[in-house]
């Protein structure tokens, strides 16, 4: 990709009111013909950022000319091949004799020139129901309210019976007089014995190394609950010490555990395993978003937080693969920056996702399983 690309001057007859830069949404190139500018916007927020007035507008044809002395205005320009054909690019139009606009849109044109390249974006989305994954339609209003999740990380649009389970599974093994431990990772939602109002309050276990430090006063009657929230690879860490140290250990049926949060594990790990860069869309209270987050500080990634898709810099992507949490209404974030990134370098655009549910073929009709 880098041996197509080209970042020109040009001159033109088309008029720029001084303090105002011309910001290209498409332009004829005189060699390459007709250029589209996807990540336009992000050049007009960025311009307006820095004391300009933007104007977004398709340049006129055949205005780009390599000599032409007298011209009233100058183009900075970059472009580059697709690889399905065609071309894509920037390009801004200052009056010639602006020289703050022409110092500008020179800098932002070198800026964006310099990241250009081909990337891989892995898209991971914060789960949702079926009706969420859609497009929003032409009637929904453009500020959608924020999602919300339950304490298991399910959006709270889901019926997950996750935490009545957790909390009939602790009544039920309490009311039989057994000890109770609440297994579960520190991230894990609300502890279900929060509802409980009599009774000895259960022990958290949340580690394998509280596993091998809890103590019981009868082995022969210790339970377990599985806090709703938690990451099901770390809850059966736990349980292994668990029984290895406590053989008649008994609990919550595994029919009755929430695979949110373990899904998102693995879907976030399987992206930054592979990225430069993770780039956050929408609140940090997603359940998403906290994992990645998490994630990417352990293994010291480079975390941006995109407040809205025009709020990039070219430093923010300045990476050959990069993850995308979108946790944004109606995975507006996911869509928006897409179409950015598409004007700056051939992308391609992988959602990656993992999905635990029952096979249908061996459950009980009477299972409600969430």
């Amino acid at each position: 990709m880098n041996r197509s690309v080209l970042s020109e001057v040009f001159r033109a007859t088309l008029r720029v009111p001084p303090g105002t830069l011309t910001v290209a949404t498409s332009f004829t190139h005189p060699a390459r013909g007709r250029v589209d500018c996807p990540a336009h916007g992000l050049l007009a927020a960025l311009t307006r950022n820095s004391g300009l007035v933007p104007r977004n507008r398709a340049l006129p044809a055949t205005c780009l000319h390599t000599h032409l002395p007298d011209a009233a205005t100058t183009v900075f320009a970059v472009t580059y091949e697709r690889p399905e054909g065609g071309h894509h690019g920037l390009a801004l139009a200052a009056d010639a004799k602006d020289s703050a606009a022409l110092a500008l849109a020179g800098r932002q044109i070198d800026s964006f020139r310099a990241v250009l390249r081909t990337r891989r974006l892995l898209y991971v989305m914060a789960p949702t129901t079926t009706a969420d994954a859609r497009p929003p339609a032409a009637s929904v209003p453009a500020q959608a309210a924020a999602p919300s999740w339950e304490s298991c990380g399910c959006p709270a649009t889901r019926a997950c019976p996750a935490t009545r389970n957790a909390n009939s599974a602790l009544h039920r093994l309490a009311d039989r007089g057994d000890e109770i431990v609440v297994v579960g990772s520190q991230a894990a939602g609300p502890p279900p014995w929060r509802a409980r109002t009599t009774g000895a309050a259960p022990v958290a276990v949340r580690s394998r190394q509280e596993a091998e430090a809890v103590a019981v006063g009868d082995p022969d009657r210790l339970a377990f609950v599985v806090t709703p929230g938690s990451v099901v690879s770390e809850v059966a860490a736990i349980l292994k010490v668990l029984r290895r140290r406590y053989p008649r250990l008994r609990g919550q049926h595994p029919s009755e555990w929430c695979y949110t949060m373990e899904d998102l594990h693995t879907a976030v790990a399987a992206a930054l395993s592979q990225s430069d860069t993770l780039l956050v869309a929408g609140g940090r209270s997603a359940p998403a978003v906290r994992t990645a987050v998490s994630q990417a500080a352990e293994a010291k990634l480079r975390v941006h937080d995109v407040t809205t898709p025009t709020s990039l810099r070219p430093q923010d992507i300045d990476a050959a693969t990069i993850t995308l949490v979108d946790a944004t209404p109606d995975g507006r974030g996911r869509r928006e920056i897409g179409r950015i990134m598409n004007g700056l370098g051939p992308a391609s655009h992988i959602r990656r996702e993992v999905r635990s549910y029952p096979e249908p073929l061996l459950v009980p009709r009477s299972s409600a399983v969430p």
